[in-house]
């Protein structure tokens, strides 16, 4: 009987074969992509110039920290931005390095990322951000963002 046992599950899972994910990886996996798409189209979005769509992910009490101090609320985030910013050739050109996606659970993911702003006439501006994002509608958004 053991014997017939062994042959089944042998069968079921033949050697070399990866196991089927567990629903909690699956779904760790899905919060991971889509975290990184909403990273890739605030990327998509500074790259084009375009402010608002970019900060759009901020949720509505988002606070965002920097050296220079901190900053509560979208619109602050968004004003803040524009004042250090004013134009497509101060905004330069992002690109995000992202080192790690932790899920909190099914309500948060923290990201920390490495920014770069290439300019074609000056030297890049780098450093290091922790972002902490929640579900919002059918996406994520940006509750904490602090930038060094």
């Amino acid at each position: 009987m053991l014997g017939l046992l062994l042959i089944v599950l042998s069968a079921a899972c033949p050697a070399g074969a990866p196991p089927e994910p567990t629903a909690p990886a699956r779904r760790a996996e899905e919060v991971r992509s889509a975290v990184a798409a909403v990273l890739d189209r605030q990327v998509q979005a500074w790259n084009r110039g375009d402010l608002e769509s970019f900060v759009s992910v901020y949720a509505e009490d988002a606070v965002f920290v920097s050296p220079t101090g901190l900053t509560r609320g979208r619109r602050a985030v968004l004003d803040r931005y524009r004042k250090r910013y004013p134009d497509k050739a101060a905004m330069g050109t992002l690109s995000l390095d992202v080192v790690e996606i932790r899920l909190a659970d099914v309500h948060g993911a923290s990201v920390v990322a490495r920014w770069t702003l290439a300019y074609p006439d000056k030297p890049a501006a780098s450093g290091l951000t922790l972002l902490v994002l929640r579900p919002r509608g059918n996406g994520w958004e940006i509750v904490q963002d602090a930038s060094m």
